[in-house]
């Protein structure tokens, strides 16, 4: 799978400095988590998944990643019915672009893990765990600039599902919704994703510095690669 290419932003970043033109989770309320249902349980390869982002404000950007630290999927014939993963918040890290100091990365490093953004202290973990999958029905609207070909990096131009889940960050959960691409086979299960949300949603309020604020909008890349198990049963 190729790997997504974050650390490209700066085409169109830092002439406008808004985040990156991807598809909008909509954003509810929590639902009803997705029954356990009976079907075969993929496990989520933590060292071949991962989660980047991408943070923006007036002067510039900032990339950076979160380590996965477990997750399942539940295949039922051959489609994804359930499913959940966990990101271990304590390694959160900006880690780019190439243009800002390792010292300056290490520094913002630090204020996300403080109690200002994530607070990973107090919340170590945030969880995704799936209410519904469904097969994508929408249109895929491509951008018409001469920027199109930098922007489809963050967007998922093939989707095949729109998937609707449970995200909890810093103990508030609300439900969003957003397309993916999802391939399932007897062996290899694997989602990919690639959406922006608001992190006010989940109470990460700081406003950055009064002549340089930060955006409200996160961009987030999910690669998520799970490997089959033992089928289970309804009760299991």
């Amino acid at each position: 799978m190729k790997k997504l290419s974050y650390f490209i932003v700066a085409a169109f970043c830092l002439s406008a400095c808004t985040a990156p033109e991807s598809d909008k989770a909509k954003t509810t309320e929590a639902k009803q988590e997705a029954a356990n249902t009976s079907g075969t349980k993929y496990t989520v390869d933590t060292k071949a998944s991962r989660i980047e982002w991408i943070g923006t404000k007036v002067s510039g950007y900032h990339t950076g990643s979160v380590n996965i630290k477990s997750g399942e999927l539940t295949i039922s014939n051959g489609a994804v019915t359930a499913g959940n993963f966990v990101m271990d918040m304590p390694t959160i890290v900006a880690s780019g672009p190439q243009k800002v100091s390792e010292e300056n990365s290490q520094k913002l490093t630090g204020h996300l893990r403080s109690a200002e953004f994530f607070d990973v202290q107090k919340f170590p973990e945030a969880t995704f765990v799936i209410t519904d999958v469904k097969p994508f029905s929408g249109t895929v609207n491509e951008p018409n600039d001469e920027r199109q070909e930098k922007l489809k990096e963050y967007k998922v131009n093939n989707p095949s599902h729109t998937v609707s889940g449970n995200l909890t960050i810093r103990g508030i959960t609300k439900n969003i919704e957003f397309p993916a691409m999802i391939t399932v086979n007897s062996d290899v299960a694997e989602a990919r994703a690639k959406f922006n949300i608001n992190r006010k949603d989940w109470g990460i309020v700081y406003p950055g510095q009064p002549d340089d604020l930060i955006r409200d909008e996160i961009h987030l890349g999910i690669f998520l690669h799970a490997n089959a198990g033992q089928p289970m049963g309804l009760n299991k």
